[in-house]
């Protein structure tokens, strides 16, 4: 991958009409390997370092000399004192605008190069720090700087104009679904078997690209970057410590768990981590019956389903909250023990609302030790609920005028606000968008005139609220 960028960047350097200056003292093909050393010098924790491998992991992929004494210098001098994160590799933005130039986008060529050298950061960065023991400190510098170019490329759409990018928001052309696919009734249970095999920096796009949920995605980023470096780990015979991947996703609803969970189960099958990457669905419906023995069985049963995934259990708290005799307990021990006897090739991702999950995870010992891991999904913002809003517009052919624009804006901006203590949050901006598609209908039917533009605009009426 590294060899490849570096040709990538004579290419861009010595084309007709290139956009690195003629007169630059530097290579772009020396700018990107100054850009690779001062990103590793970044991320380089000294105290969890393996030195001599680390060095010699700079000259054989970087093509440079470097010794540990300069190599610590370079540190000092150019990777301390600065936040990093904060500055654009001045490498990236030449290959941005060799994407984007007008021949680029005319050939459909050079659209993901941009994508494809943020992909080439983080898995060297993976490699880089994969030969000592990665400490926190690494895990989220590495995290910060690979968002820091993810961030950048996105505002020149890079990802929508990539071949099999993720749609933006989860809201797209194929069926108009996004982080509020947690509006479809609970399931006893339900399977979802990837339509295609995505690439690992494809379904990585797709994540990104939700909106919102910026702390879930630095939290995933950092996890599967852990999964990641232990596999290389493996490959370099190093010992690795054992490592728990079953989650604990905590919030409101419609805050895009279950879109998540589902992306999660692509990402780990990419990974190597399952062997089929299929979501399993239940809720305490799916695991839990009424008679002794029962449960046991219904839940060893959805656990065969989800071998070789994720199973994903919504509301996983009323398994044990209900008062009288109850067979939920049941269903948990059955579970645990599955957890146990098929931890290579299953993973179990438990959802529900913040205060519920915690005390349904410290009612059992057994629970607490296997999920030590929670991801909080945060309440949108009333910005992000408008960007929602929009995309659902998008996505089923609808525009605003003025007046709906501005009415809609404020609304959702209020109701981020202003609402309950269980919000639904994207659900409640799909259902909102729905009562306007219905009052829309409702008035455009009475319209002597129907052309395409009364049956795609909202007008003030549409999107009042009483």
């Amino acid at each position: 991958m590294i060899n490849y960028c570096f040709q990538y960047a004579d290419n861009v350097q010595f084309k007709a009409a290139s956009p690195y200056p003629a007169d630059a003292r530097v290579t772009l093909k020396n700018q990107l390997k100054d850009d690779m050393l001062v990103y590793l010098g970044y991320i380089f924790d000294e105290n969890s370092a393996d030195i001599s491998n680390q060095i010699k992991f700079l000259n054989e992929n970087l093509e440079i000399v470097i010794s540990e004494y300069n190599f610590k210098r370079f540190i000092n001098d150019r990777c301390k004192n600065v936040d990093l994160a904060s500055y654009v590799p001045r490498s990236l933005q030449y290959f941005v605008m060799d994407d984007t130039s007008p021949m680029s986008q005319r050939t459909g060529y050079g659209t993901s190069i941009s994508r494809y050298l943020v992909s080439t950061f983080n898995d060297m960065g993976c490699n880089f720090i994969a030969y000592g023991g990665i400490s926190d400190r690494e895990a989220d510098r590495l995290s910060d700087y690979i968002n820091m170019m993810n961030n950048y490329i996105s505002g020149f759409d890079i990802y929508k104009n990539t071949p099999g990018g993720g749609s933006i928001g989860g809201f797209g052309a194929a069926g108009g679904k996004g982080n509020d696919s947690e509006d479809e009734p609970p399931v006893n249970v339900k399977i979802s078997l990837p339509p295609k095999q995505e690439t690992l920096d494809q379904l990585l796009a797709e994540l990104d690209s939700l909106i919102g949920l910026e702390t879930v995605k630095k939290n995933l980023t950092n996890l599967i970057n852990l999964v990641k470096i232990r596999g290389m780990r493996e490959k370099l015979g190093l010992k690795t410590p054992s490592m728990s991947l079953h989650l604990v996703f905590s919030g409101n609803p419609g805050t895009g768990k279950t879109t998540v969970a589902r992306l999660l189960a692509k990402i780990y099958h990419q990974l190597g981590v399952v062997s089929k990457g299929q979501m399993v669905e239940v809720d305490r419906a799916g695991l839990v019956e009424g008679y002794v023995g029962q449960t046991a069985q219904k839940t060893a049963k959805v656990c065969d389903e989800a071998m070789g995934g994720v199973l994903f259990i919504d509301e996983a708290y009323t398994l044990t909250n209900a008062e009288g005799e109850d067979f939920g307990q049941e269903a948990v021990d059955t579970l645990l023990k599955r957890m146990e006897d098929n931890r290579q090739d299953l993973i179990v991702i438990v959802a529900g609302y913040t205060d519920e999950m915690k005390t349904f995870i410290n009612s059992n010992p057994g629970l607490k030790s296997r999920f030590n891991k929670f991801i909080e999904f945060p309440d949108y913002t009333g910005d992000e609920m408008i960007k929602i809003f929009d995309l659902m517009c998008v996505s089923q052919d609808y525009v605003l005028n003025k007046e709906a624009t501005d009415y809609v804006a404020d609304h959702l901006q209020k109701l981020a606000v202003d609402h309950e203590e269980h919000f639904a949050n994207a659900r409640e901006v799909r259902n909102y968008f729905e009562r306007c598609v219905e009052r829309q209908a409702t008035r455009v039917v009475e319209e002597p005139n129907i052309d395409a533009n009364s049956l795609t605009t909202f007008k003030l009426p549409d999107v009042e609220e009483e």
